[in-house]
């Protein structure tokens, strides 16, 4: 019998090619082979997908191209266990902060090799170089919330990128530290890396810890302001955060993913357009037919990420964005969806 090209009990060929494929060189072509791949595979080995596609009359032999293959509901994670592979092997299991109903969703790594390169080759491509710069958390480091993909991916970064010199100033609880937030500001005297999810970088601004940064200094804003009380529109958090800390808009960058992605796009707030690397295409559907919308015109994200090796590549959300020149421009939350988001523990 020829091995599979994706097998959960040995990770097979295919999940090799798949690794070695994220970078920012992969072409079309290629993507289009590996994904196809991927998806009839984690048709056979992923329970719930499976069940999910016999639901709809799917057949995956039958699909000639990956964008066939119908998107799992990022919101299936809460319920079932999405896993191509038993989940006892699982060597990280990261979980949402959840929705206003407070059930989390569970996403199973066997391996975080593909997230981890996927996090890195991403941030590398897209970001400014910040190797240089003083790193200020308002995000928990990984070690106090292990079940965090948002702390892990921090504190991965400032591992490889910023050699581990981070003022982490929010503990597992997420209780932020406002004192050390602003000795950490006001001792720096080089450009400053200043992370934090809206809600957390809003409360920093209003509290009057935030200080003047110095030129060149760069605010990551990891999203997530969706919360159960308020809401700032973003060109009043821009403008907000823009005049506390004194960082133009150019210089505030935001993250666009979520737990169940192994993968992130990326914005300057001067564009508000998100770019997103070569190993993962966003698909826009209309909400009634859902067939591909054109260009200019607003649908409902599904995400295909290679790097998703071990749950499912196709991951649908209740977000709404349309294409624009020059990358995605996320239009916001359904109607009457629930309110999600990284910021929810914050409040």
């Amino acid at each position: 019998m020829q091995p599979s090209f994706f097998d959960p009990a040995g990770w097979g060929p295919g999940a090799a090619r798949i690794l070695g494929a994220l970078e920012p060189s992969l072409g079309d072509g290629d993507f289009d082979v590996l994904a196809l791949a991927l998806l009839r595979q984690q048709a056979e080995t992923n329970g719930p997908y499976q069940q999910l596609l016999k639901a709809m009359d799917f057949n995956p032999s039958a699909a000639t191209r990956w964008s066939e293959f119908p998107a799992m509901p990022a919101s299936s994670f809460k319920d079932v266990s999405v896993c191509a592979f038993p989940e006892g092997e699982a060597v990280a299991v990261f979980e949402t902060s959840g929705t206003t109903s407070g059930r989390p969703g569970r996403h199973f790594f066997r391996s975080l090799a593909y997230y981890e390169k996927a996090l890195e080759t991403a941030w590398r491509q897209f970001l400014p170089d910040l190797s240089g710069h003083h790193w200020v958390s308002l995000i928990p480091p990984a070690g106090a919330k292990k079940t965090s993909s948002l702390s892990h991916m921090i504190s991965r970064l400032s591992g490889r990128v910023a050699g581990g010199k981070t003022v982490w100033c929010c503990d597992g609880d997420y209780r932020m530290d406002m004192d050390l937030f602003r000795r950490s500001l006001d001792k720096t005297d080089g450009p400053v890396l200043v992370l934090g999810t809206s809600f957390a970088l809003a409360q920093a601004a209003e509290s009057g810890a935030a200080v003047g940064l110095p030129d060149g200094s760069v605010i990551f804003d990891t999203g997530g302001y969706k919360g159960r009380h308020r809401e700032i529109p973003k060109d009043e958090f821009l403008s907000l955060l823009g005049g506390t800390f004194g960082v133009p808009a150019s210089g505030i960058w935001n993250e666009y993913g979520m737990t169940e992605w192994s993968s992130q796009g990326y914005a300057r707030g001067d564009t508000g357009l998100h770019r997103f690397p070569t190993w993962m295409r966003i698909v826009l559907r209309d909400l009634e037919s859902g067939e591909e919308v054109a260009p200019g015109k607003p649908g409902l994200v599904e995400a295909y990420d290679l790097a998703n090796v071990g749950s499912v590549m196709a991951v649908g959300t209740l977000d709404l964005a349309r294409w624009e020149p020059g990358g995605l421009r996320i239009l916001g939350r359904l109607t009457a969806a629930d309110a999600r988001g990284c910021s929810l523990p914050y409040e």
